[in-house]
């Protein structure tokens, strides 16, 4: 059984979470209990098919759990959750829409004040390297340049906890690498928490303090390791050390034996 909640330390809570959809013939994620530390980046990881997505749904509050419990800051989560951000594998912003305006979109659903707004936005066009393209449309910007797009919008209201699904996924492997080191000096200045579901073992070592392993489908958590870097961080400089090497290669023992059973089911 997990120990007691304590909103003071946790931001997001899972107790025994269960997740059947009708039809299925076996649940989405099963007997799930994980707790994320506030201020904390969390990736998880596991193989398709386990639930990582699901996790993220319920946290995000889009989905309720059939069995079990969801805590966010210290209550119970039973409607969508205001107070997080949700950044897709799609960049999902709106076509219609220049970059200056979907960078500010959550600020203006929060009647944030039209100069207050502009500022914002102007300082976060500077952050995610977009000076030049702020009345440029989505599809005039690269990959690369829409999910930073997306990125800002997420971080700009400095929310609560942000879920990431993916982001980096459909990316080519030097824009990706970029977009890593990005995140890890954006999400350094914030004040929230962030859970980052990825299939890169690299990724998810170069950027969380934690790494959830999920076991194959219906996904519980197998193991959850500390990464022993500590912050700020350059990509660069933990390839090289063999603490990297060393967390790379349990993490890829633990992985590899979810899909070996994921293989002979």
């Amino acid at each position: 059984m997990p120990s007691e909640l304590d909103p003071a330390t946790d931001a997001l809570r899972l107790d025994n979470v269960t997740l059947d959809f009708p039809g299925s013939p076996r649940p989405a994620i099963e007997n799930v209990s994980l707790r994320v530390a506030r201020r904390k980046f969390v990736a998880v990881i596991g193989p398709s098919g386990c639930g990582k997505s699901t996790i993220l749904n319920l946290a995000a509050g889009l989905l309720t759990p059939t069995e079990g419990e969801v805590y966010f800051d210290g209550e119970p989560i039973t409607a969508v959750n205001s107070s997080a951000a949700y950044v897709t594998q799609a960049a999902n912003l709106l076509p219609w829409l220049t970059v200056r305006a979907n960078i500010g979109l959550a600020l203006k659903f929060r009647d944030v004040p039209k100069s207050e707004r502009a500022e914002k936005i102007a300082h976060w066009v500077k952050v995610v390297g977009l000076t030049g393209f702020e009345d440029s449309y989505p599809r005039e910007l690269s990959g690369g340049m829409q999910k930073r797009v997306s990125i800002a919008r997420a971080l700009i209201y400095d929310p609560s906890i942000v879920l990431m699904d993916e982001p980096f996924g459909p990316l080519d492997a030097i824009t990706r690498l970029r977009l890593q080191q990005d995140l890890l000096n954006l999400w350094e200045e914030q004040s929230g928490t962030l859970v980052f579901v990825t299939h890169d073992l690299n990724e998810a070592i170069y950027l969380a303090d934690e790494v959830v392993v999920m076991s194959k489908g219906p996904g519980t958590v197998r193991q959850v390791l500390p990464v022993p870097f500590e912050r700020p961080r350059h990509i660069g400089s933990l390839i090289e050390s063999p603490e990297f090497s060393e967390l790379y290669n349990e993490l890829w023992s633990l992985f590899k034996a979810e899909l070996d059973l994921s293989e002979a089911a």
